[in-house]
């Protein structure tokens, strides 16, 4: 009796093609981990101006007199609030939730994968994007950080079967290169007017996203947006189909401070531990420490920047799919204004969201399947 040989089903197939595509983004994203630098890392300390040579100005050290113990103190200066509003907005943009698709949901059946890259301008100029790690406080012109931000990411969106109305749900992450910070993003897509395109009716939708940045302890950052979307698709020659499509998006950045070290060359713990009379144990130690060895003062080097009101920023965009087959490429162009909120009430002064407008341009390609 001859043998026959089996042939995969449709379903197999497609399961392995999303395999495949997945695999290839995993390999996409570890790559790009790999390649960081960390020179776009946080490192809130250097808000604080040491370019006087004088070591951070908020930081007060009251050294030992008689049988009074050693103090550190931290006193915030009257901008370092706004700095802090404004570092937390415009990287809440550049980490802000990836939307790169029009109106139309992919349908209850349907299934995305994507690879993207975004680039968004900052103001790498202005004094609050001294805090990162490329930057070098008692000099800080000597570098600058990068006028522009690369994000690289990938992510999957899935139609559910809810004809009335259309829902679409997506999630992804997205590297901030030269980094090792990660944001988490989701969103979910309601399509209002969908399906028509042998009509001159244009498809709306509106969708909320959230994105979460991971992979640093210095802050917590939480962007959530609102938007909403009109589009229009167009077949071109029988094989292609392009869906321009315009939106605005309001973003609502949520930024706590974490423990911040003042004095980050001096280990509390080892100067707590170090013997007074070590002379060489000491003399081993940054000067600035060695007037409160053996004491726990430096902990109190350690503090918070106050917590602030949300930032509000206003988006708009436009871009178009141009699809062939299950194959798709997405260009995006988005204008965020500059920021104006204000938090009159922060403790240690008002923080103003001095951040400039921003451009970004994004690239999305992938699979419909």
């Amino acid at each position: 009796m001859a043998s026959r040989r089996l042939r995969p089903g449709p379903g197999l197939g497609r399961r392995l093609l999303v395999t495949r595509a997945l695999l290839v983004m995993v390999g996409l994203l570890l790559g790009t981990g790999r390649a960081r630098a960390d020179r776009n890392d946080l490192r809130l300390i250097n808000l604080c101006d040491t370019s006087a040579g004088n070591g951070c100005g908020w930081v007060t050290r009251t050294p030992a007199m008689g049988t009074t113990q050693p103090r550190t103190s931290v006193m915030l200066d009257s901008g370092a609030n706004t700095r802090f509003r404004s570092l937390m907005s415009e990287l809440g943009v550049a980490v802000a939730p990836r939307l790169q698709t029009p109106a139309d949901t992919l349908g209850f059946a349907g299934v995305q994968l994507s690879a993207d890259v975004d680039v968004t301008q900052i103001s790498s100029g202005k004094s609050f994007w001294n805090g990162v790690e490329g930057v070098q406080p008692n000099n800080p012109n000597l570098a600058r950080p990068p006028s522009w931000l690369t994000t690289v990411g990938g992510f999957i969106r899935k139609g559910l079967p809810a004809p009335i109305p259309s829902i679409e749900l997506g999630a992804g992450a997205v590297n901030v290169l030269q980094s090792g910070m990660w944001a988490l993003e989701g969103y979910v897509k309601v399509a209002l007017h969908e399906g028509f395109h042998e009509l001159p009716l244009p498809s709306l939708a509106v969708r909320a996203g959230i994105s979460d940045l991971l992979g640093t302890d210095q802050v917590t950052l939480r962007v959530v947006s609102l938007d909403a979307v009109v589009s229009k698709g167009f077949g071109i020659a029988g094989t292609w189909r392009l869906e321009p499509y315009l939106g605005w998006d309001a973003l609502l950045i949520s930024a706590q401070s974490g423990t911040v070290d003042a004095t980050p060359d001096c280990d509390a713990a080892t100067v707590n531990a170090t013997n007074p009379a070590n002379a060489a144990a000491v003399a081993a130690l940054p000067r600035s420490c060695q007037s409160q060895v053996g004491t726990p003062a430096d902990f109190g080097a350690n503090f918070r920047f106050p917590s602030q009101t949300v930032i509000t920023r206003s988006r708009w965009f436009g871009g178009a799919k141009l699809k062939l087959w299950k194959l798709f490429l997405v260009g995006q162009f988005a204008w965020t204004t500059a920021g104006g909120s204000r938090d009159s009430k922060t403790a240690m002064g008002a923080a103003d969201d001095q951040s400039g407008s921003q451009k970004a341009l994004s690239l999305s390609a992938g699979f419909d399947l």
